[in-house]
Formats: structure tokens, C-alpha cells, sequence
């Protein structure tokens, strides 16, 4: 009986392994500039983090895209968006300058890049540092915490001066997530993502 236990019990260790490589957001095709840090576990308090995310304001740069998928985990150039994908978008930005730059839903009238069947994201640009702490992202690991934003449409913008800041967001799957854009490069953003998973 001893004999059959370790050969059962050594492939449940290389089915779980297996497992958990496989549970990891974005998978082995992460770009370079995208670092997934949270390894999720399937369930309603999970939370995908995304670390230093460079988004492009460009359009056609062949170097930095402008909308970001949370379930690829990827940024997409605009030449480069795969058809598959455009219901995942949940994010695309909108740079105007320096002082008038925001998020917004990748179906919105007002982004200049049609994106085939892209959905509606609900974009808060604009949340006060007394509702939700930079602090408080940092620490961020269950997502209850995520799920109990308020995020609606306010069509604000913000300037390299307001940064870092949070922007808040609900993809048209329902889930809510955060974006803390850390700071300005001369042709992108630097910033991590958190949504629940």
C-alpha cells in the first residue's frame, strides 16, 4: 500500500504545480514592461496587480501602446490590437498635453482609435485623496476593498503636477480595479493596476 502512495502523491504535486503556473494573470506572454506581482487564487477576494505599466499617449507609436487589458495584462500598440481581444480592453488614454490627460472607456466617442468590440468601462478620474489613499493601493490585497468603490464616468482630467494619483475603474465585466499613475516620461506613463481578479 506504502508503494502506491508516493507515486499518487507525486503526481498531485506536478498536477498542482502545474496548476498554479497556469492560475498566473497574463501567463507567460507578460511584455517585458508589464510585471505581474500577485500570483491569484480563483475566488470572489482575489486581486491582479500589475506593476510599472508604460502607456504610451502617441498614437501609432510602435513602441507604447494606448489601452490596457487587465485579463492579458498587456498594453496594446494600435496597430497591434488583436481582434480577439477588443472586449477586454478596459482602458485606453487620452493625452492632450500635459496638464489635460485621462483615462477613459475604449469605446468612447472622444478616443480617436476604433477598436473592434470593445465594451464600456466606467472611468473616475478624479478621486480625492481623502476617499481612497495612495497609501491605501499600496496595500491593497483583498477585493472587497475594490469592490466597494464608487466608480462612475466624470469625464475629468488630470496634469503631470496631480501625479501620482488614483483613477478609478469598472470593466464591462463588472469588475472594479485602480490605477496609480506614478509618474510622467517624455512619451508615456508609468503605473500600476490592481483589479480584482
Amino acid at each position: 500500500m506504502k508503494k502506491l502512495l508516493l507515486p499518487v502523491i507525486m503526481i498531485a504535486i506536478a498536477i498542482t504545480a502545474c496548476t498554479k503556473e497556469g492560475a498566473t494573470e497574463g501567463g507567460s506572454e507578460n511584455k517585458p514592461d508589464t510585471t505581474v506581482t500577485t500570483n491569484p487564487v480563483a475566488g470572489a477576494d482575489s486581486v491582479v496587480t500589475f506593476q510599472d505599466i508604460n502607456v504610451g499617449w502617441s498614437p501609432n507609436s510602435s513602441v507604447y501602446g494606448r489601452v490596457f487589458s487587465s485579463k492579458s495584462g498587456t498594453v496594446y500598440l494600435d496597430s497591434n490590437i488583436p481582434d480577439s481581444m477588443g472586449k477586454y480592453i478596459d482602458l485606453a488614454f487620452n493625452y492632450l498635453g500635459s496638464i489635460q490627460m485621462n483615462f477613459l472607456s475604449a469605446n468612447d466617442a472622444s478616443f480617436d482609435l476604433s477598436i473592434s468590440g470593445a465594451r464600456t468601462t466606467l472611468v473616475r478620474n478624479y478621486v480625492p485623496a481623502d476617499t481612497f489613499a495612495l497609501s491605501a493601493f499600496d496595500t491593497l490585497t483583498h477585493a472587497v476593498t475594490l469592490q466597494k468603490l464608487y466608480v462612475t464616468n466624470d469625464d475629468n482630467n488630470f496634469g503631470a503636477t496631480d501625479l501620482p494619483l488614483l483613477v478609478f475603474f469598472k470593466n464591462a465585466d463588472g469588475k472594479k480595479g485602480i490605477v496609480k499613475v506614478k509618474s510622467i516620461a517624455s512619451d508615456h506613463i508609468i503605473a500600476d493596476v490592481k483589479v480584482q481578479y
